[in-house]
């Protein structure tokens, strides 16, 4: 027993001798923290932390622009080139907020925290957007949270399907939906990101990413019934603003201004979008190199300010970015191998060429989990689909997958709107009236500007066109890519 209590003895000594090191280590560490808490970390010899990324270029000095003139031109071109990229979706989201939101005079004002229905199905004169479904009743209403959280309440509905898609200022959606809350509807508090408030009783938090949103809401219709259905439940959705919120259009706000075409009339609307909603996090290096051409800097937007070769070289970078996302329209989605693209919409990431294309081409873009959708141009040998010289048909030897309903639906390939036709059909889905099943379960569409004799006729134009398939409530089958849609092809014969 004796060494061992040696021993032991012997352990506890160490032990004092150490803890008695570090207690003096510890000491003198606090005489130095008042120092180390007053001057820079990363200026300490031996301090080899890397230093933070700013979350504001304040104090860093005003950008460099080189004096040589074809070097500064370059240099602006390429901050105009990265700014439209970056911000065309936001642009055309603006535009559609001006009209309804801040333009009195606009025939679908409404301000602030107020619903638009459309009470009708879209037909070619639809102009809201480019690109509508003829599916559901739309709804449109922009949300301010500026002064405050908005709530939303939904009712408990028996529709086939229906969706509250909330979009921030640059596009990104999310749902509200059959989907995300079930038929039974629910309250929802709208807040801005950085809220830390307590909601009320059995009311759910939706955090937004922009204090403004964009609603775009779809409810079902096809038959009469279906719209008398889907008008009650437009009018029982019920957007309320707390007592002493306020409409957002006297939010104070700096002035928005009225979009106009080309690169000054873009930068003006960018800077103010930057100003009034933010920008994603992770996007601050980002929106920090747009200071040279008059973004974010200590004034709003001032195209007085530019220079002559300036501006030209921001004209110039702003119109080959508008010219290249407009030529990657064609190349949206992935290719199935049948002439059809899968069209991967709604998560964007910091993916801002896909961003802007996709709202080039339409705005509403959902997510694939609520909305899978399919569009061609072309048929199964890769000709452009033109009425005025071919007929075609669209063989579907099995049907979409869905859990809600499915709608192959043709558009003008120059105006990009349904095209109007005698029987004012644009689209053949399950619910279209006297659809012709083959035994076999399999569902031919001719597709024509002349009607066919006999057959599931969806007119064409006498022109080119494109078709979109649309599955609502798509299954695994068609997420995982099992199902695809077959190629069109062109009957023999020609016309």
């Amino acid at each position: 027993m004796e060494p061992l209590q040696k021993d032991k003895a012997g352990l506890e000594g160490v032990a004092g001798m150490i803890a008695g090191r570090y207690a003096r280590a510890a000491k003198s560490l606090l005489l130095l923290l008042p120092l180390l808490a007053s001057t820079s970390l990363h200026g300490q010899a031996g301090n080899f932390a890397a230093p933070e990324a700013p979350a504001t270029q304040s104090g860093y000095g005003e950008d460099l622009l080189p004096r040589d003139e074809k070097d500064r031109a370059a240099l602006l071109h390429t901050i105009a080139f990265d700014a439209t990229v970056y911000g065309m979706s936001a642009y055309l989201h603006y535009e559609q907020l001006y009209r309804q939101v801040f333009d009195r005079g606009s025939d679908n004002y409404t301000g602030f925290n107020r619903f638009a229905h459309d009470r009708n199905l879209a037909g070619p004169d639809y102009a809201t957007f480019k690109v509508p479904n003829t599916d559901t009743l739309y709804s449109t209403a922009w949300i301010d949270l500026s002064k405050g959280p908005v709530e939303i309440d939904i009712p408990a509905t028996q529709l086939k399907y229906f969706t509250l898609n909330i979009f921030d200022i640059f596009g990104n959606p999310s749902n509200l939906s059959d989907r995300t809350i079930g038929f039974e509807g629910g309250r929802f508090l709208l807040v801005p990101r950085d809220w830390s408030g307590t909601p009320p009783e059995g009311v759910r938090i939706y955090r937004a990413a922009t204090p403004q949103l964009w609603i775009l809401m779809r409810a079902f219709a096809q038959s009469d019934s279906d719209v008398q259905k889907a008008r009650a439940f437009q009018d029982a959705v019920r957007i309320i603003v707390p007592q002493g919120v306020g409409m957002a259009n006297e939010s104070g706000i700096p002035a928005p201004p009225p979009p106009a075409p080309g690169a000054i009339g873009y930068l003006r609307v960018l800077d103010y979008v930057l100003r009034a909603d933010g920008w994603q996090p992770g996007e601050d290096a980002l929106v920090s190199r747009f200071r040279p051409i008059g973004i974010l800097g200590d004034k709003e937007f001032d195209p007085d300010a530019l220079s002559p070769s300036a501006r030209a070289a921001i004209e110039s970078g702003y119109t080959a970015a508008l010219a290249m996302l407009t030529r990657a329209k064609s190349q949206l989605g992935e290719p199935t191998g049948t002439g059809w693209m899968k069209v991967n919409k709604g998560v964007y990431g910091f993916n801002y060429v896909r961003r802007s294309v996709i709202n080039i081409a339409g705005l509403g873009a959902n997510v694939r989990e609520e909305n899978a959708s399919y569009t061609t141009f072309v048929d199964g040998k890769g000709a452009v689909l033109d009425g005025a010289s071919s007929r075609y048909t669209l063989r579907l030897q099995t049907p979409p997958p869905v859990n809600s309903f499915w709608s192959v639906t043709l558009y003008d390939a120059k105006t990009f709107a349904l095209y109007p036709n005698p029987l004012n059909r644009y689209l053949i889905s399950d619910r279209t009236k006297g659809l012709k099943v083959q035994k076999d379960g399999s569902i031919d569409i001719r597709i024509q500007h002349k009607a066919p004799v006999g057959g599931n006729w969806l007119p064409a134009p006498a022109g080119p066109f494109f078709v979109v398939i649309r599955a609502y409530g798509p299954k695994p089958e068609m997420l995982n890519g099992h199902w695809l849609p077959p190629a069109i092809t062109q009957e023999q014969g020609g016309r």
